[in-house]
Formats: structure tokens, sequence, C-alpha cells
């Protein structure tokens, strides 16, 4: 730690005293450490924070989560067939892009879709659409886009027909649900996006200034409909303000919300009187490729029995005690802050699918199991590769897992640190046998944004898992078909359990996200893993 931090009485003192950076003519900013530039703030193209952080700022979907309780954005109403797979939206009258004169329609919305879809563009988020119905023929060039289910009735009417129900959070994400001016969005092509002046704004919050590598500026959208549910009047988003760094600004009053780091600083900010919101971000740990790398390992790591040796030899409370710094260890697939129909997810269905710290007795056992079905012996059972990023933190983490391995089952590993090009490389084609790495939390639920790839049709287009189970397939086809969201969670409860139970894949740790800020700002919080500025404000 700087040497700043430690001097905390003072300096914290001095912290909470600055008030929020205030404008000459008087109008309230927050300034946002980030830790590196955006790529693009183009919606199609978004694939990691910060811009992910900002997208639900500039762009307004049909349904926007306010405060917890989600509400129409760009929909004034909306209509839903019995089983969830038709929705009928209806428009606001009066909507226009950031200009104040452009008006948004639902060709905007169609174009969206389509644009996203486009095979020859090869955009990042198309998945994001393929839940529409013939999205994906479309997509594979097997049908035309008027066959995609999506239709413009009028200028505020348009309709959406899914392969499985939809439910209203479905509609906050702005990859698809979000409108696009296409004059505006085709004359620019690829550079969409890449500026402050190359960026459409239909949301609550418009891009005013961009500086590479410094910071990204967002202002208040005086035409938006809901302009006056909205208190800040400008976000700064600096990037580089992460870590210890993060930490000197908070202290120096340079800085407004902090993204959380280490234990460390977490415990810095804490001692200093900065209050948090945090959220379970992520879920890391090592992905199983149960075909194996080779069909000599392939015969192992396909057996259910022996993947569970492995994930009762692992201590994940000694991995996140020392080299996971940032995670609590993880016991089953569902993390502590997802919803659930009241409460928690955890809350209403309470679970362990294995332990939190080795069980070096029952990892032996379950080897044994495993050895006898096989027919082999522990001699048998070949050194297993542990692909990972060629970064200190990891191989210092997989370090830890050999050792573990080792120690209590006698197996022997590989590790294989790569450039992050040839790790995905390698992951995607099925080239590996344990490889270290990372999902994001989704909002409902991690079913299409992670579960899918342990599907039978996710093994047909892909060897990344090498895994396929017409009972796990019927499990998920059953939570994807739920009509309702308090279905879907009793169903997807059975499937995280086939999950845990056949240890489809390693799960270490829950990430913590989150910031740390001053007490007198309200209404930050988290949808899934992302967190919400829109609606903050400074407590009276």
């Amino acid at each position: 730690m700087r040497r700043s931090c430690v001097l905390l009485t003072a300096a914290a003192l001095t912290a909470s005293l600055l008030p929020m950076t205030v404008l000459a003519d008087g109008e309230k900013t927050i300034r946002v450490g980030v830790g590196y530039d955006p790529v693009t703030l183009d919606f199609a193209e978004l694939n990691a924070d910060p811009a992910t952080d900002m997208d639900m700022m500039i762009g307004e979907t049909l349904i926007r989560n306010k405060n917890g309780e989600y509400v129409g954005g760009l929909a004034e109403s909306w209509e839903v067939s019995e089983d969830g797979k038709e929705w009928t939206f209806k428009l606001k009258e009066g909507l226009t892009y950031s200009d104040g004169t452009t008006p948004i329609t639902t060709e905007d919305l169609v174009y969206a879709v389509k644009r996203v879809l486009n095979p020859e563009e090869g955009h990042n988020n198309s998945d994001s659409a393929l839940c529409i119905a013939n999205a994906a023929s479309y997509f594979n060039g097997e049908c035309g886009f008027e066959e995609v289910g999506i239709e413009a009735i009028d200028d505020l009417t348009i309709k959406y027909t899914f392969e499985n129900p939809q439910y209203e959070v479905s509609f906050v994400g702005t990859s698809v649900y979000a409108p696009l001016e296409e004059s505006f969005v085709s004359e620019l092509g690829v550079e969409y996006g890449s500026s402050a002046e190359k960026t459409l704004c239909s949301g609550p919050y418009v891009v005013s200034d961009w500086v590479s590598d410094s910071s990204v500026t967002l202002i208040r959208n005086p035409n938006y409909w809901d302009a006056e549910s909205i208190q800040i009047d400008s976000f700064e988003f600096i990037v580089g303000a992460t870590g210890d760094t993060g930490v000197d600004m908070m202290l120096a009053g340079e800085l407004d919300l902090w993204p959380a780091g280490n234990a460390a600083q977490k415990q810095v900010m804490t001692d200093s009187g900065y209050v948090s919101c945090i959220a379970n971000t992520s879920y890391q740990g090592l992905n199983i490729n149960h075909a194996g790398k080779t069909e000599e390992t392939g015969l192992f790591l396909g057996n259910a029995n022996f993947r569970r040796a492995i994930s009762y030899a692992i201590d994940r409370s000694a991995l996140c005690a020392s080299v996971m710094t940032g995670y609590i260890p993880a016991n089953r697939l569902v993390t502590p802050t997802e919803k659930g129909v009241e409460g928690t997810f955890q809350e209403e269905y309470p679970y362990e699918g294995w332990p939190a710290a080795a069980d070096p007795e029952q990892a032996k056992a379950y080897l044994d199991a495993a050895l006898e079905e096989l027919g082999k012996t522990i001699e048998d059972v070949p050194a297993i590769e542990l692909l990972c990023f060629d970064a200190q933190g990891s191989i210092d983490t997989l370090s830890a897992v050999q050792d573990m391995l080792r120690t209590n089952l006698g197996i022997e590993t590989v590790i294989n640190p790569q450039t992050i090009q040839v790790m995905v490389s390698n992951a995607m084609s099925g080239d590996y046998d344990l490889w270290y790495g990372g999902n994001t939390v989704e909002e409902p639920d991690a079913l299409e944004g992670f579960l899918d790839s342990f599907t039978s049709d996710y093994l047909a287009t892909s060897p990344l898992r090498g895994y396929s189970s017409e009972e796990f397939d019927a499990l998920y086809d059953k939570a994807l078909s739920a009509a309702t969201i308090e279905e879907r969670r009793a169903n997807f409860f059975e499937a995280e359990k086939f999950f845990c139970e056949n240890t489809l894949s390693l799960v270490f740790g829950w990430s913590e996200g989150g910031y740390f800020y001053d007490s007198k700002y309200e209404n930050l919080y988290y949808l899934a893993g992302t967190p919400i500025f829109t609606y903050m404000n400074v407590a009276e």
C-alpha cells in the first residue's frame, strides 16, 4: 500500500469534508474510477467494463430497472401471450434522441436487431438476439430477415416472438432492445461508437467528452422522457483510477466512486468511513474439457467420480484467502447476491454442491470409485494440463491447485500459461484439459449465459466443453421453457443441482465487485453484475 493509504485518520476526515465536485454553474458531477478506456460504446460490440456500465446510461431500453422495480422505458405498456413467447409493446409518444428532434420509432428497434444479427458484420453481441424466433436461422443464412420474430406494426407498436418465454428483465439489454437511427449509424459504419460525436444516445445521459486513455464524461440528457428522475448532472469516468491509485484519489477527495479492489484496499475504505455497494459479478475456476485434450486424459475427465475427486481435493477457502484475493469461496454455482422470487436465490433454495474446504478423505473415495469404474490404477492417470493466461496471479493460483491435487490425490498436472489470444483459441477449439477462467453472473440466471454451453446443441457446434447428457438437456429445456419467473427459478435449481452433483465445471470462487463511496450518495445498486448509476442522488 502507498504511504497515503496508511495515514488514515487525518486523510479520511479531510475526504469526508470535501463536497462532490461542483461545476461552475452549480451542477453536480460524480467522478467514477475505472480500470481502462472503453474500446467502443457501440451496443452491438460492448464486451467489457466500463463500457457495459455506461450503456444503460446512454441507451434507453423497452423496460428499465428503476431502483429495483421494472418499469416502462421506451414502452408505455405491453401485453404478453399466455406462454410468454409473444410480447407486444406500445411506445410512449413523443420520444426523441438526445437532439430533441429526431423521433424514436419502432423501426429503430427493428434496425437494432437486424444490425446486431447481420452475419456479414459479425457483431460481438449477435448471440444476445438469438432468443428471437428464427434469429439463428437468419444469422446462419437459412432464411430472410422477414421471417425473424420482430414486427413493427406501426410507429409506436412493435411485436416480438421468441423461441422461449421471456420476462421483464429480458428487455433491459441495450444490444437488442435500445433503438438505433439507421441513417446515423450506417453512415459511420465501423466508426460508430468510437468517440463522443460518433455515438447516438437515447437514454438519460449523453456522451459529452471522451479523451482516450483519460476519461469519459456523460451529462444529463435534457430531452430524456424521464429527465426529472435524473438527479446527477454529469458522471466523469476516470481511467486508471483503481487499486491503490483509486484509494489515494478517494482519500484526497479527487474521486467519488472507487471500484472495490483487494481485501486490504477494501479495509482501508471501510476504516475511512466509506460505505459500499457490493455484488457478486462472476464465477472463477477451472473449466473442464470432458473430452480431454487427448483421448487418454478424456477417459478420466469424462468420468463423474474422477471430476468429483478433483473438486473435493481443492481447498477453495485456502485459495481465496491467499492467491484469489477479491473472491469468496464458492460451494455451489449460484452466488449469494443473485435474486430469487422474493429474496435471494440461496435463501429460497439452500444447497451445498461441494465443500468450500478440501475433503481429502472423500476425494480419495471418489478417485477409488472412478478407478474401479475405469478399470485403472492411480499409475494410469496421465498428467493433466492446466491452461491459463500468462499472468502471475493465474500461475500462482494453479500452482496452489497443482499442490493440492498432488497432496490429496497423487495426481500430477502441468501448468500451461499462454497469451490471451492463444489461451482463448485453445479453449474454444477444445485443446485443453482444465482451463482457468471465469464466467459473468447473468440475469435472470446462468441458463443462457453459461449452462447452455453444456447442452448437446452446443456440443454440436463447439468442442469447448466436450460434454453431452440427455438428462441435463431435459432439465435445461424445462427451465428455459418456464412460462413464469417463479417456475424458471424452481426449474433452474434442478439444473444447478445436476451441474454441481456431476461436477460439470470446477467453480472456485465468486468475485465481489462493487463501489465504495461517501454515505451521502444513495440509489446505487446492481442489476446482475452491472452497477446502475442512473438514479444516484445526494441524500438530503
